[in-house]
């Protein structure tokens, strides 16, 4: 795949994904502020922690490994890939989502100690089904290198989550916040219905070979996606281990259960902004593997740093102005969004991760798919460990913000450990411009947005600053090249 090739499928997957968080945020936003406040969005948030940790396993895992397989294969043996992988994952799903549904309320109840979630647990549960069928179509189109079918399935799947959660959590208000909460994850399942049928579509259109899944070809899939999923729910454990801990440690600490669950919903408002970057970014890891997989196999080293280099650097296009944004303005984000500004602490923790988890997670991604496969899941254990016992220490010490915190310590360690592990596998470095030109202009963008709301305050003021913020940004990173215009215009292999 040429280095202009990935670059356009990036692309899209990323513009798709920027249009599905922004969607996302208004279904979030719009449901903690006017259905169920901070008490139901910790209880939609917690059951959907679930289902984001099968994301990663079934929504980045699977489909990378199939993408790889498919990458390298002919018409015939690609058809029976996703047959199998077809077959392998849904078989999976139907067992999770039965186990989900019968076992909803002791989980719910380890989750949170009152089990509040557990409805919300149970309308989530079908849609692990049918997350298998996005999974193995997925995998098989980014691997054919035509990322429509799912920058369309990403769409629909959350303007459908959007429209239904939305809904019927409004009619469900009156029975109560956690029914309420469980309507809004019936829009999660509903999505996750319509991206698999939008996949599907694509399939009758786009496929023309068809063949039997095969015993052989599910075994490799296993045995290609279980490092890949290993690391994809390393990432999800990180978000999971908060789910699990932090309002067992705030009622340990004598907070009350319902103050808990409201100071865990406030964390969760930090990370719904946290997860716009990150989506994208998610999007760029989906496109650089395959194409980093194939540049390693044909031993062009060229095209391979050319390629990592090119995901780096938009990764650090994107990711830079978003944390010095949310870390700087984090105040005002909060009170213009929630009316929240108070419980504003977390967000500035979140925003140094909307860098930190993004740039490891690219750096994973490339170092797996280049042989480097078991290294990077154990950094990413470890960064686990170390970050849900901090969780332990600075909760109970700094209240709820300790969580982002402890992540934020975790992940900056495990960030220089994953540079000197790129360059101890490949062979060289990434150059330092990648890093310092975002940052340069990032930085002298947020200082000029700070001066503009320094004289124009209130929610005018803040809405201007960020647009001056943008299109400063803007300037300075073509200025600085930030971000290389070149990439998109070419029209040959690296």
């Amino acid at each position: 795949m040429s280095r202009r090739s990935f670059v356009k499928g990036a692309l899209l997957l990323s513009a798709a994904s920027l249009l599905c968080k922004a969607l996302s945020a208004v279904f979030k936003i719009p449901l903690d502020k006017f259905f169920i406040g901070a008490e139901g969005i910790a209880i939609y948030q917690s059951a959907y922690s679930i289902f984001n940790w099968m994301l990663a396993v079934g929504g980045t895992g699977i489909p990378m490994a199939v993408s790889n397989l498919v990458a390298d294969s002919g018409e015939e043996d690609a058809a029976r890939i996703r047959s199998s992988a077809l077959v392998l994952v849904t078989g999976v799903g139907i067992a999770v989502a039965g186990a989900l549904f019968v076992f909803a309320r002791p989980v719910a109840r380890f989750i949170s100690g009152d089990g509040a979630e557990f409805l919300a647990i149970r309308v989530m549960a079908p849609a692990i089904v049918f997350l298998g069928v996005v999974s193995a179509y997925k995998g098989y189109f980014q691997g054919r290198g035509n990322m429509l079918p799912s920058a369309v399935s990403q769409m629909l799947d959350s303007l459908c989550k959007v429209g239904v959660g939305l809904g019927v959590c409004a009619l469900l208000v009156p029975r109560g916040i956690g029914t309420a909460a469980a309507g809004a994850m019936a829009g999660v399942t509903a999505g996750t219905v319509c991206g698999a049928a939008a996949l599907l579509i694509a399939g009758k259109k786009y496929i023309s070979v068809r063949r039997a899944p095969t015993l052989g070809f599910m075994g490799r899939i296993v045995m290609m996606s279980v490092p890949v999923t290993l690391g994809a729910a390393g990432f999800a454990c990180v978000m999971l281990a908060d789910t699990l801990t932090v309002q067992k440690i705030l009622t340990g600490a004598g907070m009350a259960a319902g103050e808990a669950k409201a100071q865990f919903g406030y964390l969760t408002r930090a990370f719904t902004i946290y997860n716009l970057p990150a989506t994208v970014i998610s999007a760029v890891t989906m496109s650089v593997a395959p194409a980093s997989a194939e540049a390693h196999r044909d031993g062009d080293g060229g095209l391979l740093r050319g390629n990592a280099v090119s995901a780096v650097r938009m990764v650090m296009f994107i990711s830079m102005p978003c944390m010095l944004g949310a870390v700087s303005f984090h105040s005002e984000i909060m009170e213009l969004l929630y009316k929240g500004g108070a419980h504003s602490e977390p967000l500035m923790f979140t925003g140094v991760l909307m860098l930190l988890i993004p740039f490891t997670q690219v750096i994973s991604g490339i170092l797996q798919a280049t042989g480097c496969v078991w290294k990077p899941i154990a950094l990413l254990g470890l960064t686990v460990g170390v970050k849900t016992g901090l969780n332990f220490l600075l909760v109970p010490a700094v209240g709820v913000s300790g969580a982002p915190l402890a992540t934020v310590i975790a992940y900056a360690v495990s960030c220089a450990a994953f540079v000197l592990l790129f360059y101890r596998h490949l062979g060289f470095s990434l150059p330092a411009g990648v890093i310092f030109r975002p940052l340069a202009a990032a930085g002298i963008a947020v200082l000029v947005g700070r001066g503009v709301y320094a004289l124009m305050r209130g929610s005018l003021g803040f809405l201007t600053a960020v647009a001056v913020t943008g299109a400063v940004y803007l300037v300075l990173a073509v200025a600085l090249k930030a971000v290389d215009l070149s990439e998109f215009k070419k029209k040959r292999s690296v």
